[in-house]
């Protein structure tokens, strides 16, 4: 069924959100732009573990299960959709040595399916806005994603950002358990531990340059 509640493209950012991205230098656009861009077909779909890419994803299937428990499934049966979903999944085994390859057969597979599920559940624009100004380009992934798992990106977005507390990192201590128990905090922070460390990286050498 198709959502249309009038608020479905509101994102609500939580504090526990905004304090993570503020500890960590960088914007809430950054943080969510990358959540939304490792959210990919291709992984879905690919044999065995990608690191962040699997924490990605598995945060939407959490959020599918607390809202569908048991029904994780995608229901669209009519055979555009299908037979696009099986050539993704042929190419992902087959071609998997070939990541940058594969990617690019891939891509025409989304593009197929946007246009087969009919794109109900994302803004045609395929934008989001935090604020009405600050703009998340939504990848044809995700929005093949959320058609075919039948939610909107907002719904998944906000899920992200409320299971995002340092002070549940504080608690837990253990970045297993952390991983084991909360794959959208290890996400993030790998993602931001990465970020920053590279931005420090960069700014070493421009000083090196400087002296």
């Amino acid at each position: 069924m198709q959502m249309t509640n009038q608020n479905q493209n509101l994102i609500t950012v939580p504090a526990e959100f905004k304090e993570a991205c503020s500890n960590c230098k960088i914007t809430m656009q950054f943080a969510l732009q990358i959540f939304i861009d490792c959210c990919t077909l291709f992984h879905a779909l690919k044999p065995g573990y990608s690191c962040l890419f699997s924490e990605a994803l598995e945060t939407i299937f959490r959020y599918l299960d607390t809202k569908r428990p048991g029904t994780n499934v995608i229901t669209d049966n009519s055979k555009e959709t299908q037979d696009h979903l099986l050539a993704i999944l042929k190419i992902v085994v087959e071609k998997r040595a070939y990541e940058t390859l594969a990617k690019k057969e891939v891509a025409k597979h989304v593009d197929g399916l946007l246009k087969s599920t009919a794109g109900s559940y994302y803004p045609k624009s395929r934008k989001l806005y935090l604020d009405g100004e600050t703009p998340l380009k939504l990848t044809k992934d995700f929005c093949a994603m959320c058609q075919l798992y039948e939610c909107h990106p907002a719904e998944i977005l906000n899920y992200y950002m409320g299971m995002i507390s340092l002070a549940d990192v504080e608690f837990r201590g253990d970045v297993n358990i952390i991983k084991a128990d909360n794959h959208s905090m290890f996400f993030f922070m790998n993602t931001m531990h990465n970020f920053v460390q590279r931005r420090k990286e960069l700014l070493k050498l421009t000083a090196e340059e400087a002296e």
